[in-house]
């Protein structure tokens, strides 16, 4: 049975609507560009394009436009135009469906209830439906016609997946069925397996903040052990042992919520739910201590929060790029047991929620499958709706984030094979063979865009970890972030490639970045195969490319730096590395705009006030 859930999150103050804003002085600007230049985003002279977000980055802002024919959407008709800081554009993604009929017929015949109606006849989804979407779109098919369109989401509790269903809107049959789930393994990759445990659940009240410790895998016992998947390090049915108890990880959850006695699994970030069967209920306990050992349902639970969590402070508050989901308040909602306990784990790109399965070894113990998920919904999240899946660019972002933070643990030195595996414990088994980020095959433009994505998104995996390893993690994953941010939902891996180098080279004498990094990528690129354009970097200094409109003192300074600038309200000041790593945060205003930097290593340093473009560069002695 279906457990309606009613989660009280605590106020999260960066929504989905301040990421991507309704206004901005570079609309015309933009249009203006786009009329112009037709070719560039592969349109015709008579398509529509109406402006529907904007989002600021570390990078500039990118503007998005929905294409329309006689005010309804094209499907996956959206393009992306970047600004760079100077307000000069810099990149426009590329478009797919210039072909549509601009003659079409836009008035249904078909209502939205009957196409529903036929949606959950042709999808075969079962028990109570949890999520659906219904939304009138023009539609071009495999064989080039233009249709009208009913675009039906359906998922419910019984039901893995989630289903989208075309139904034409004129005739009412039925022109597409499918789950666009996007999961970590291709179908062919595993033998299916579940498992069955018990289940416990709990409902929340009046909600505080609390933190708490636990013990997780970082990332898993084969990476933390340095061993192969055999003797002592197999799933053996979830049974646990004196070794994998040893390969565990105590650490600090920074956040839990502590509502009516019970301390329960919700950040700001993220919040566990009862998302589809089975049912495991939600772990709320008396103690701020998840201490389980594997074969405990908790376990999975609390690994999946942990790291979920840890990644998206990492990416918002670390990295300092807003990224949250735009549904449940910027909340990602996640079922550490679900897929009806098969080998599988998917991302929901209609409900943006994350779903584990329990087959073989538990992908909620292996944060490789964890962060491969999460990186699906940041690939979402930053292009503003869905993203793309084109030539395996979906998968390869999603290995890539996964490895990003195995890497960063420097478990394995680079003359092992397993210094490039993905889904070390979870995969390379019997279970199903994994994948790697040192797949010798070159990009070429005759990828499929649907057969074998995730075997071809090893090669986009591949060449980003060769470009992290030269440097650095914080370096690739802003650009693999602000470049994926540029693209939209039909980009293949060129278009990212060029996106990605791109937001390197708006972003150089910032966060550390330098011509000699973009030589690095445009290296690293080309020989992976991506077509890249010529472009000559050019050193320029840091105040030369940024926005001053604060005056900092002494400089050098020695022991205490002074903001001088016109405060309007109480500010966040942070103190930045060239290479980009955060060293300080803290707060002034009018009356307290001294800041402590004497901890601070000799060296040059840009201090930034958060939310804003004002940077200043300066010594410290």
């Amino acid at each position: 049975m279906k457990l309606k859930i009613n989660l009280l999150v605590a106020g999260f103050a960066l929504t989905f609507s301040t990421m991507y804003a309704q206004t901005t002085t570079l609309e015309s600007k933009a249009k203006e560009w786009i009329a112009k230049n037709p070719n560039k985003v592969g349109m015709a002279p008579k398509d529509n394009f109406e402006f529907k977000s904007s989002r600021k980055s570390l990078s500039g802002e990118t503007l998005r436009f929905q294409q329309e024919i006689k005010g309804v959407p094209v499907y996956e008709g959206d393009i992306a135009i970047h600004f760079n800081k100077k307000d000069e554009i810099t990149y426009a993604s590329d478009i797919s469906l210039q072909k549509v009929n601009q003659n079409i017929n836009t008035i249904p015949l078909i209502s939205s209830d009957e196409a529903f109606k036929k949606a959950l006849v042709e999808s075969k989804v079962k028990g109570e439906i949890v999520n659906q979407e219904n939304k009138l779109f023009i539609f071009l098919t495999d064989s080039g016609e233009t249709k009208l369109v009913h675009r039906i989401v359906v998922k419910s509790y019984e039901t893995k997946g989630s289903w989208e269903v075309m139904i034409d809107a004129h005739t009412g049959e039925a022109i597409i069925v499918r789950d666009i789930a996007i999961y970590n393994k291709h179908s062919d990759d595993k033998d299916k397996k579940k498992k069955s445990k018990s289940s416990n659940n709990t409902n929340s009240d009046k909600a505080l903040k609390a933190t708490g410790t636990a013990y997780i895998y970082e990332p898993n016992p084969i990476n933390k052990m340095q061993v192969t998947y055999s003797g002592q390090y197999v799933d053996g049915n979830d049974a646990t042992n004196a070794s994998l108890d040893a390969a565990r990880t105590l650490v600090t959850v920074p956040e839990l919520e502590l509502s009516g006695g019970l301390y329960k699994l919700r950040s700001k970030y993220v919040a566990i739910k009862e998302i589809e069967a089975p049912n495991k209920g939600l772990f709320s306990q008396a103690s701020n201590n998840f201490l389980f050992n594997r074969f405990d349902d908790g376990f999975e639970a609390i690994n999946v929060f942990y790291h979920l969590n840890q990644s998206l402070i990492y990416i918002n508050e670390t990295l300092g790029i807003p990224c949250v989901p735009a549904r449940n308040n910027g909340v990602l909602s996640f079922d550490p047991h679900g897929v009806d306990g098969e080998d599988q784990s998917y991302y929901d790109p209609s409900a943006q929620e994350l779903v584990f399965g329990e087959g073989g070894v538990d992908d909620g113990e292996d944060a490789h499958v964890i962060l491969h998920e999460l990186g699906h919904g940041v690939h979402a999240w930053m292009v503003g709706g869905n993203g793309s899946s084109r030539q395996g660019l979906g998968e390869g972002s999603g290995d890539y984030w996964a490895m990003s933070y195995s890497r960063s643990l420097n478990q394995w030195p680079s003359s092992r094979p397993e210094y490039n595996w993905v889904f070390s414990w979870d995969g390379h088994n019997p279970f199903w063979p994994g994948r790697v980020t040192n797949y010798p095959t070159k990009y070429t433009t005759n990828i499929s865009n649907s057969a074998n994505i995730h075997r071809d998104g090893q090669i986009w995996a591949t060449c980003l970890m060769r470009i992290y390893d030269r440097i650095g993690r914080e370096k690739t994953d802003r650009i693999f972030l602000e470049g994926l941010g540029m693209t939209n939902s039909t980009t293949n891996q060129q278009g990212a490639a060029v996106a990605v180098r791109q937001a390197a080279i708006d972003m150089v004498g910032t966060y550390g970045f330098t011509c000699d990094d973009i030589a690095v990528i445009s290296e690293e690129m080309t020989t992976t195969g991506y077509t890249m354009p010529t472009y000559q970097c050019t050193v320029m200094a840091v105040d030369d490319i940024i926005k001053n409109s604060v005056t900092v003192y002494p400089n050098p300074a020695k022991d205490n730096l002074t903001v001088s600038m016109d405060f309007k309200k109480t500010e966040t000041a942070e103190i930045y590395s060239l290479e980009g790593r955060k060293m300080s945060e803290s707060t002034i205003s009018s009356n307290n705009n001294v800041i402590n930097v004497s901890r601070l290593s000799k060296g040059v340093y840009l201090l930034k006030i958060k939310g804003t473009d004002i940077v200043q560069k300066f010594i410290k002695n």
